[in-house]
This record gives structure tokens, C-alpha cells and sequence, in this order.
């Protein structure tokens, strides 16, 4: 399966959370389509990419997308939107106890992971991943 993982990439940007998601994606022998999240923040000036069209392509064109909404961020949110207008499963991970937005609350057919610990995070999401 092809899962798009969006994490906050500027502000509540957590890193090795991020690297623990793509882990277990991986494990289950999905893919992640978004390995660009998992590195050095770029630097769109003088890039050549358009991260906009690169980013709302695979969120649309991904089986699932998995996002961290722990933190709010607006590029999340409208990856989450992309691939929720595309028809597509959406998995949103958060910490327990975190405020989430009512927009991503309030959407149908989402799927909720919480999480206390890196532990809960991994089973949380693996079981999420693996009802298909």
C-alpha cells in the first residue's frame, strides 16, 4: 500500500516521531510516498520544486494518508484535505491529551490513533495500517 505521511514540517516539527511512523509503514511493507519529510527542511527558493503540486499530487494519488495532527500545521491540514476530496483513507495520529482542530475532528471517515508513548504510537498505527 502507498501511504502518504505528512508531518508539521516548521512549527511543532518532530523529527524523530516522524522517523518512528515511516518505521512502522515500512514494516508493514507499505511504502512511504513523502520520504522528503523525513530529512533536512528544504528550502523551496531555487529548488526547482514545487512543493505544492508535488506534495497535493501524492496526498491525491496515495492509497492512504497518515498524518501527525499532535501539532497544528496548516500544510497537514491541507494535505489532509487533498487526500480526503481524492476519496482517500485517512489515518491521523495524535497525542493524547493534544487540542485538535474541529475541522479534522468534525471530518467523516477518518480514523483516530492516539497515543501516550512511542510503544502505543507503533501499535496504534500498525493495527491502523493493517485493516485495510
Amino acid at each position: 500500500m502507498k501511504v502518504y505521511l505528512s508531518v508539521p514540517m516548521i512549527a511543532g516539527r518532530a523529527l524523530e516521531r516522524a522517523r518512528l511512523m515511516a518505521d512502522v509503514i515500512g514494516r508493514g511493507g507499505h511504502e512511504v510516498t513523502s520520504p522528503w519529510v523525513l530529512g533536512e527542511i528544504e528550502r523551496a527558493a531555487g529548488s526547482g520544486v514545487n512543493v505544492f503540486e508535488r506534495d497535493r499530487l501524492a496526498a491525491e494519488t496515495s492509497d492512504v494518508l497518515v498524518a501527525d495532527v499532535t501539532a497544528p500545521s496548516t500544510g497537514v491540514g491541507m494535505e489532509i484535505m487533498a487526500a480526503f476530496k481524492a476519496g482517500r483513507r485517512v489515518v491521523l495520529v495524535a497525542r493524547k491529551g493534544s487540542v485538535l482542530s474541529r475541522m479534522v475532528l468534525h471530518m467523516e471517515k477518518k480514523e483516530l490513533v492516539e497515543f501516550d508513548d512511542d510503544r502505543s504510537l507503533e501499535e496504534g498505527l500498525s493495527a491502523a495500517l493493517g485493516r485495510s
